[in-house]
């Protein structure tokens, strides 16, 4: 069974916002539309080799469903059109036949994510208004310093049309708005809480030196079999081979990585020793390279080194209930995902089928 992390900041994420913004909606020039306007056997140009579907007589892949998620599907283009600029990255760096097969698992795995959602969406009669869409995309014109006809010909020079765009929003919404009810909502900490964390990080502060700013990605192996270990360190070298092709650093951690990516500023003398001597010598926004320990990997980044001054509970409180909403939230949706799992019919067919499977529910519905 593969490990996979929650939506926010993951593969998701990238498949979220894609649409959502001028410069990455080059990524969905192909089709972004296809998941809307197409059938099961629509054409597209993914090479049959890549997918393990059958290709027609052109030579063009005949679509295909990756999976089926109740009475709605994933198509095999859904999943490429989010994987294949990815893979060419880490293709480039080296990437096994494996590790594609890992990505496309994952990126299938977080559309299955979202198709369960939106069934759940629908069956809470949850929608986005015209008003909360027409919110977004002005809030998204004015981040990329664009009126809304700016916006509305930056989308549609991508190939994407604006009704399309305007779905694709509409979509987002609907997902936050389930998040936000059924998984954020459930996450409470006390001040008790984040004095005991402010108390870890801060009490024994030094008063002076430096604090570091680091971002890790890390992944072990609980039962610390060598072959274990092993699994998880392959995973970190996968995830560190996206990074120098490209990819942003965080976004990859929170997908590699079994806790949330983000350490936040830790004194350089309280550091761990493996991650002191990791880190001192990275210049801000530099990464190291892969640090073996005895239960799995890790790299780590350093996003900013500073001189320490102390800091009161008062004044770290916003920042630490910060992070431990983020990770409560993320521990929470792991557990609201496998409710989903026992409540929706999921099976992956075709070439998916061979990778690892989501628990299924009740029979398959018919599909129209």
């Amino acid at each position: 069974m593969l490990t996979r992390s929650p939506i926010l900041g993951s593969v998701a994420l990238l498949f979220a916002l894609a649409f959502a913004s001028p410069a990455l909606a080059e990524e969905w020039k192909s089709g972004a539309d296809a998941t809307a306007n197409s059938d099961p056997a629509a054409t597209t140009a993914t090479p049959a080799a890549a997918s393990g579907q059958p290709a027609a007589a052109s030579g063009l892949l005949v679509d295909g469903i990756a999976a089926q998620i109740g009475t709605e599907v994933v198509l095999v283009s859904d999943v490429h059109r989010i994987a294949d600029p990815i893979e060419a990255k880490i293709r480039a760096q080296g990437a096994t036949d494996a590790d594609i097969a890992l990505l496309r698992s994952d990126v299938l795995d977080k559309l299955i994510e979202r198709k369960m959602i939106g069934l759940l969406a629908k069956r809470m009669e949850i929608e986005a208004s015209d008003f909360e869409i027409d919110d977004a995309i002005a809030g998204i014109a004015r981040e990329n310093n664009l009126d809304a006809e700016g916006l509305k010909k930056s989308v549609e020079s991508q190939g994407l049309s604006f009704d399309a765009y305007r779905r694709r929003i509409a979509e987002e919404i609907v997902q936050q708005k389930v998040l936000g009810g059924m998984v954020r909502s459930r996450v409470k900490i006390e001040d008790a809480q984040i004095r005991k964390l402010y108390d870890q990080r801060y009490g024994a502060m030094p008063a002076g030196g430096d604090e570091v700013h680091l971002v890790h990605m890390a992944a072990g192996a609980e039962d610390g079999k060598p072959k274990s270990v092993a699994a998880a360190c392959d995973k970190v070298r996968r995830g560190l081979a996206r990074v120098r092709a490209g990819e942003s650093f965080e976004a990859v951690a929170s997908q590699v990585s079994q806790a949330s990516p983000d350490l936040g500023w830790l004194p350089a003398g309280a550091l761990a020793p493996w991650m002191q001597e990791a880190a001192a010598d990275l210049q801000p926004g530099q990464v190291s390279n892969v640090i073996e320990l005895p239960v799995g990997c890790a790299v780590v980044q350093l996003v900013e080194r500073r001189k320490i001054e102390a800091l009161s509970f008062e004044q770290a409180k916003p920042q630490l209930q910060e992070l431990m909403m983020e990770q409560a939230f993320q521990e929470e949706y792991v557990r609201f995902v496998d409710r989903l799992k026992k409540q929706t019919y999921v099976e992956r067919k075709g070439a998916f089928a061979d990778t690892a499977r989501l628990d299924v529910g009740s029979p398959p519905p018919t599909i129209r």
